[in-house]
């Protein structure tokens, strides 16, 4: 018996059906032998083996009825394969889907906290730039306090030491005699002539 009613990869799922291509195949003892050789081959490989059995005229049509019956088993057995392979292949991309959303939300999540961070940096570099600039504004001011004050002290002290020298020298001199002076001590005036 080529074909085992319990091998889950023949891709067969009835036990009957099983039963009857084993029957099949065994009528001729290259069904069997065409079964177990060609189990490791590609669907290709086998297809091209059982069309030069079907074209050798010298091989029994018995032979060539069994092998054929055996393909058709191979075939199964491939395409149950090739099903569970598909089947695989559907499941790792479904997970790569999944894992590549996932990592799409991460790096949605990762930009959208870059930037809010980069705001926040925004603003604190505003902040210090108007705090700077106020600063700025301050010393420039401060500046010009000590600017006008330097030129008031330049240009204010020759005209102060002038008059503190004037005040100085009318203090030290005698009051001026007026007219009126002359009468009140009876001297005569130098207006009135002798």
């Amino acid at each position: 018996m080529a074909l085992k009613p319990d091998d889950p990869c023949s891709g067969f799922r009835h036990g009957k059906v099983v039963a009857f291509i084993n029957e099949k195949m065994a009528r001729h003892v290259k069904g069997p032998e065409f079964y177990l050789d060609n189990l490791t081959l590609s669907w290709e490989e086998v297809e091209d083996k059982i069309r030069t059995i079907l074209e050798d005229s010298e091989m029994s049509s018995q032979a060539q009825e069994a092998c054929a019956w055996s393909s058709l088993a191979l075939g199964v057995r491939f395409a149950r394969r090739q099903g569970h392979l598909q089947g695989r292949r559907v499941q790792w991309l479904q997970d790569f889907a999944k894992l590549h959303k996932s990592a799409a939300h991460a790096l949605a999540s990762d930009l959208k906290q870059l930037g809010a961070q980069q705001e926040m940096e925004r603003k604190e570099a505003a902040f210090q730039l108007r705090l700077a600039q106020t600063k700025l504004a301050e010393v420039q001011k401060e500046r010009d306090l000590l600017r006008w004050k330097l030129l008031r002290a330049r240009f204010a002290t020759p005209r102060e030491s002038h008059r503190a020298a004037y005040k100085g020298s009318q203090q030290h001199q005698l009051p001026a005699r007026t007219p009126h002076d002359s009468l009140m001590t009876g001297e005569s005036s130098p207006l009135i002539s002798r």
